[in-house]
């Protein structure tokens, strides 16, 4: 009987012993208690809009894509850098062209390319380690402007650097809980102040883009 109560009594005291073990494993991920970085990849839709839809191009183009770099804060707050490139491109019917000493007769070729490289902040409404993690974004810093209007095989090409600011908003999707890939679905307003030839004011687009994050601490 003595054996039996002994038995029993260091049974209750491994069995509280083992409760008052500290439990590792629901410890906050460290994707919660540090900062990381995050890097991703998009590719998407720019769409022409205001005066550059009006006066140049309307025509969406798909030959867009970024790249960008984020610094994770502790609280809702990432910043980080992003470059990036847009091709848009309309071809207009043959038509004939009168210049100051020459009439062509030519198929016009508009393209624009815009190269932005920005700076931005993001806020994001969620945990950082939640799931969805929806964002609104603000961003700012140059562009390079390739404007280049083909008449047949001749061309008048003009390149420029010049400001871009822009406003964002988004969500990013983990694959799994506490991982480190994921999606990530962006709206985006740009603008880059330009002036040239059709192009009276600015280049402004929209762009949607769907992104693939890889994220490390």
């Amino acid at each position: 009987m003595k054996n039996i109560i002994l038995m029993a009594f260091l049974c209750i005291a491994t069995a509280s012993l083992a409760q008052d073990k500290p439990k590792l494993y629901t410890l906050p991920s460290p994707f919660e208690r540090y900062n990381y970085s995050l890097a991703t990849i998009r590719f998407g839709a720019a769409v022409p809009i205001g005066q550059l839809s009006d006066q140049y191009i309307d025509k969406a183009t798909f030959k867009n894509f970024s790249a960008s770099l984020e610094w994770v804060l502790p609280n809702r707050l990432s910043i980080g850098g992003e470059i990036g490139s847009s091709n848009l491109q309309k071809r207009i019917p043959r038509a004939v062209y009168e210049f100051e000493d020459q009439t062509i007769s030519a198929v016009q070729t508009r393209t624009l390319v815009l190269q932005p490289f920005q700076a931005f902040v993001n806020y994001h409404f969620a945990n950082k380690n939640d799931r969805i993690q929806p964002y609104i974004q603000l961003s700012g810093g140059g562009s390079r402007v390739d404007y280049s209007l083909y008449y047949g095989n001749l061309v008048d090409q003009y390149q420029k650097i010049r400001p871009t600011y822009g406003v964002g908003v988004g969500s990013k999707f983990l694959f799994k809980p506490d991982g480190s890939v994921g999606a990530d679905l962006r709206a985006k307003y740009t603008n880059t102040p330009f002036k040239y030839d059709y192009i009276d004011g600015n280049a402004s687009t929209l762009n949607v883009s769907v992104g693939i994050f890889y994220r490390w601490w």
